[in-house]
Protein backbone atom coordinates (compact mmCIF):
# COMPACT_ATOMS: atom_id res chain seq x y z
CA UNK A 1 0.00 0.00 0.00
CA UNK A 2 1.35 3.22 -1.19
CA UNK A 3 2.18 6.11 1.65
CA UNK A 4 -0.60 8.49 0.52
CA UNK A 5 -3.72 5.40 0.45
CA UNK A 6 -2.09 5.22 4.52
CA UNK A 7 -2.72 8.18 4.70
CA UNK A 8 -5.96 8.87 4.02
CA UNK A 9 -7.49 5.20 5.66
CA UNK A 10 -5.98 6.18 8.81
CA UNK A 11 -7.60 10.17 8.55
CA UNK A 12 -10.79 8.14 7.39
CA UNK A 13 -10.91 5.37 10.17
CA UNK A 14 -10.06 8.15 12.82
CA UNK A 15 -12.72 10.75 11.71
CA UNK A 16 -15.64 7.81 11.10
CA UNK A 17 -15.65 8.42 7.24
CA UNK A 18 -15.82 7.00 4.14
CA UNK A 19 -11.89 6.43 2.55
CA UNK A 20 -13.68 8.05 -0.56
CA UNK A 21 -14.70 11.07 1.58
CA UNK A 22 -11.07 12.47 1.90
CA UNK A 23 -8.72 14.08 -0.38
CA UNK A 24 -6.01 16.77 -0.16
CA UNK A 25 -8.36 19.78 0.77
CA UNK A 26 -10.08 17.65 3.77
CA UNK A 27 -9.99 19.75 6.65
CA UNK A 28 -12.13 21.04 9.82
CA UNK A 29 -13.81 23.05 7.90
CA UNK A 30 -15.21 20.21 5.43
CA UNK A 31 -15.46 16.83 8.05
CA UNK A 32 -17.44 17.56 11.00
CA UNK A 33 -16.34 14.80 13.13
CA UNK A 34 -12.56 16.76 12.55
CA UNK A 35 -12.08 18.21 16.13
CA UNK A 36 -9.93 18.50 18.89
CA UNK A 37 -9.81 15.33 20.50
CA UNK A 38 -10.24 13.69 16.84
CA UNK A 39 -7.02 15.94 16.30
CA UNK A 40 -5.17 14.30 19.06
CA UNK A 41 -6.30 10.86 17.76
CA UNK A 42 -5.03 11.84 14.50
CA UNK A 43 -1.34 12.77 15.20
CA UNK A 44 -0.80 9.57 17.68
CA UNK A 45 -1.91 7.19 15.17
CA UNK A 46 0.24 9.27 12.47
CA UNK A 47 3.21 8.94 14.68
CA UNK A 48 2.84 5.11 14.56
CA UNK A 49 1.83 4.39 11.12
CA UNK A 50 4.60 6.32 9.81
CA UNK A 51 6.97 6.30 12.69
CA UNK A 52 8.05 9.98 13.27
CA UNK A 53 6.73 12.65 15.61
CA UNK A 54 5.63 15.91 15.19
CA UNK A 55 6.07 18.92 17.17
CA UNK A 56 3.75 21.16 18.36
CA UNK A 57 4.69 24.19 16.08
CA UNK A 58 3.76 21.19 12.91
CA UNK A 59 0.33 19.89 14.41
CA UNK A 60 -0.62 23.72 14.72
CA UNK A 61 -0.11 23.95 10.82
CA UNK A 62 -2.41 20.49 10.20
CA UNK A 63 -4.95 22.72 8.46
CA UNK A 64 -5.93 20.25 5.60
CA UNK A 65 -4.42 16.90 4.31
CA UNK A 66 -1.73 18.06 1.99
CA UNK A 67 -0.58 20.27 4.76
CA UNK A 68 -0.24 16.84 6.82
CA UNK A 69 1.26 14.83 3.19
CA UNK A 70 4.18 17.64 3.15
CA UNK A 71 5.03 17.65 6.53
CA UNK A 72 5.53 13.47 6.35
CA UNK A 73 7.58 14.50 3.22
CA UNK A 74 9.75 16.91 5.48
CA UNK A 75 9.93 13.88 7.50
CA UNK A 76 11.49 11.44 4.95
CA UNK A 77 7.99 10.17 3.63
CA UNK A 78 7.78 9.30 0.36
CA UNK A 79 4.71 10.16 -1.39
Amino acid sequence: MDNWRKLIESIASILDVPVGSIDALSSQDTIEGWDSMAMVNLVTELEALFEVEFDILEIAEFHNVEIIKLVLIEKGIEF
